[in-house]
């Protein structure tokens, strides 16, 4: 049996190749004898897109040193993204039938947002529909009731065999487009376990305690207050994947498995980000979710619901209890339960079965 993989495998940030690392490992675990590959199709307007986003020179945050990381980091993830077996190239539904595929997966990330510069209606399984396929939390991100869909991807949805969500805007979207009924499902990085290749490539935690920070925009005022209490508190504020003149440390070229291990020993976590999020629930973490952009502000929204700790996320217009909320403790005891039952419902849904 040979199964692939259809996502963003070409985009360099964490949460993309992570999601991918943990997809591709547990079709291993669930399909032990089938070959797992990813479809090696790229959509060159995203990948520019991307490639320009992590090259970008922030005047009056970035120095010729950071920015000299910043090429590095882009060097890491393509090393790594080569880690992962991969087809040969393919640019249409055409060319992805001539490799003999059993099963495609589409997803996870945000493959089916129609807003950006990575739509293809092929991630919508159109051109597919000779082809086994099923949707594993795909996510629409930026996609609203407003946003006029193509009618090959509302073609292409129904013609998918299962389908399913990773947030709650996706499902809505699928039922309204489609008319079809879709699972909610976790994230894959919820489905895998990091720490074989922590270990693997010898990653040593932080000689210090810190609060990590993870790709959110905090205001001036809430900086000055989370260094003081850093302060008080002898914590370290260090950056996973990025630099901000008040870290006082910031990792920008970090392995994959290296930014993991951030959020794995990270006495507290602050991010605007989804996988941001997933990863401080994943390790159990103090975390405040503080995303500032409406497409973040939704899909992290659903996950805290989900998870049944939605007081964590700090919306827009209540920064002054970011100290407060970083000090009240978390019970994780119903996100644990919450996310054994997804686990085993992502099992039973990923090979089409009650196991």
């Amino acid at each position: 049996m040979r199964i692939g993989i259809l996502t963003h495998h070409y985009v360099k940030n964490y949460g993309a190749f992570l999601q991918m690392k943990a997809m591709y490992e547990t079709l291993r675990r669930l399909y032990p004898k089938a070959e797992i590959v990813v479809v090696n199709y790229v959509n060159p307007r995203h990948w520019r897109k991307n490639i320009i986003h992590i090259l970008h020179f922030r005047f009056g945050i970035d120095t010729p040193a950071t920015y000299i990381k910043k090429i590095q980091q882009l060097q890491t993830f393509t090393k790594y993204e080569h880690t992962i077996p991969r087809t040969h190239s393919v640019k249409s539904a055409e060319e992805i039938a001539t490799l003999k595929l059993d099963l495609i997966v589409l997803g996870s990330d945000e493959i089916w947002n129609l807003c950006g510069s990575g739509y293809h209606p092929l991630k919508f399984g159109t051109g597919l529909e000779e082809q086994q396929t099923i949707a594993y939390a795909p996510s629409v991100g930026a996609v609203t009731e407003d946003t006029e869909v193509p009618a090959e991807v509302a073609s292409g949805l129904k013609n998918i065999d299962r389908i399913s969500g990773r947030d709650t805007e996706t499902v809505k979207f699928i039922e309204r487009v489609s008319g079809r009924n879709a699972e909610k499902m976790l994230d894959p990085t919820f489905l895998y376990n990091f720490d074989a290749n922590i270990k693997k490539d010898n990653i040593q935690p932080k000689p210090y305690k810190y609060i990590l920070i993870y790709d959110c925009k905090l205001t001036p005022s809430m900086v000055e207050e989370l260094k003081q209490y850093a302060q008080n508190n002898s914590l370290k504020i260090i950056g996973a994947g990025d630099y901000k003149t008040y870290y006082d440390e910031g990792f920008i070229n970090l392995s994959p498995y290296e930014w993991v291990d951030l959020f794995r020993n990270a006495e507290k976590i602050i991010t605007g980000t989804f996988h941001g999020t997933v990863f401080s629930i994943k390790y159990e973490k103090p975390v405040v979710c503080y995303p500032t952009e409406k497409n973040r502000i939704n899909k992290i929204h659903s996950l805290l619901e989900d998870m049944k700790i939605p007081s964590r996320l700090l919306e827009i217009g209540r920064e002054k209890e970011l100290i407060n909320m970083l000090n009240k403790p978390m019970n994780y005891m119903q996100t644990q339960e919450y996310i054994a039952r997804k686990v085993q419902e992502a099992d039973e849904f990923l090979v089409g079965e009650k196991r």
